[in-house]
């Protein structure tokens, strides 16, 4: 790390809260999620050495990205003088990474959410951070959810009239879930009630009709197995998904090749509604997720709670999904109806 520590020390100005841990061990406050706006003795990025190789973490935003790249992003003329004096004329040769999309997003910086504050730099006793803390949210998410407080108020800053006034008199604090698309735009807002009894738990707010109103479209890669969830914080715990918000979901991804697409519904086999909407994804032709009877939990995120990984919730989805007379059979087993 001779070169690698150099260039460390040359940008350790440039880093709030900047301490070296240990020779390979760099900690500082995340320049890219700002870390926290309220408790500046936040310090939750990394520089650190794994394998030979020099690599940046935060484990506040998530971003995991290559010293490389790390700089480039924090120092634009520090970065060439390093890529010249690490690879010489050889500048094609590449670190590895785990995440090359390292660029501040856009959407952070739009009009629409400019005043809301981030889960990330709230405090710990926070009700919206506490919320999503509970639910066990992954971190690399929170600063892609806002607090919202006075949901309705705020949509008719943006929408004049869209709330009535018997509907402001009962305003509330919401989660904010803005669905951002593949050019870091916001097309649709979500906002989430946190009281466990609300009338009306989701509130979705569409900004652009022509964009179909999905959850995840700014990660999501439709070149591979592309999981598809009937609510975005499902959504949240699986790599590689996506998500309608309320309507119909075949309705929302029929624009899309249904080939690496893989439907999975909530597990409510004593429902006619569930079942219904699985017969109709069977029959247009996709890849549908029939849940074993071991798994009693009703969606993702009680799974996830109920202390079940990741990992082994992707492995159950991919045992036990279907598609055609297949994913028929399957259904009438399920089904409790």
């Amino acid at each position: 790390m001779f070169i690698e520590q150099k260039y460390i020390n040359d940008i350790s100005s440039q880093l709030r809260n900047f301490k070296k841990k240990s020779n390979n061990l760099y900690n500082f406050s995340c320049p890219v999620c700002g870390d926290s706006s309220v408790k500046k003795s936040k310090a939750r990025g990394y520089i650190y050495e794994k394998e030979g190789v020099t690599l940046f973490h935060c484990h506040n935003c998530g971003l995991s990205i290559s010293f490389k790249n790390f700089l480039k992003l924090v120092d634009e003329s520090l970065y060439k003088q390093y890529v010249f004096e690490k690879f010489g004329n050889n500048c094609e040769k590449k670190e590895n990474e785990t995440n090359t999309n390292f660029n501040r997003p856009k959407f952070l910086s739009l009009d629409i959410i400019k005043n809301l504050r981030r889960i990330s730099v709230l405090k710990e006793n926070n009700p919206v951070r506490k919320f999503v803390i509970d639910r066990k949210i992954p971190n690399n998410y929170h600063y892609k959810l806002f607090e919202c407080p006075k949901f309705n108020h705020f949509i008719n800053s943006i929408i004049p009239n869209k709330f009535n006034e018997d509907s402001l008199k009962n305003d509330e604090t919401r989660l904010l879930i803005p669905f951002i698309d593949n050019n870091d735009n916001i097309h649709a807002l979500q906002g989430r009630s946190l009281k466990k009894n609300s009338k009306t738990k989701y509130i979705t707010i569409v900004l652009d009709e022509s964009i179909p109103k999905i959850y995840g479209l700014d990660n999501a890669n439709f070149n591979k197995t592309l999981y598809v969830f009937e609510g975005p914080i499902d959504s949240m715990f699986i790599p590689n998904s996506i998500a309608t918000a309320g309507g119909d979901l075949i309705s929302s991804i029929k624009g899309y090749d249904k080939e690496n697409m893989v439907i999975v519904y909530d597990n409510e086999p004593r429902s006619i509604e569930t079942k219904r909407k699985i017969d109709k994804a069977i029959d247009f032709g996709y890849n549908v997720c029939i849940w074993p009877d071991y798994i009693q939990q009703k969606d993702i995120n009680d799974m996830i709670l109920s202390g079940i990984k990741t990992e082994q919730i992707v492995d159950i989805i991919n045992k036990n999904t279907f598609k055609g007379l297949k994913a028929k059979m399957k259904i009438i087993q399920w089904s409790k109806v």
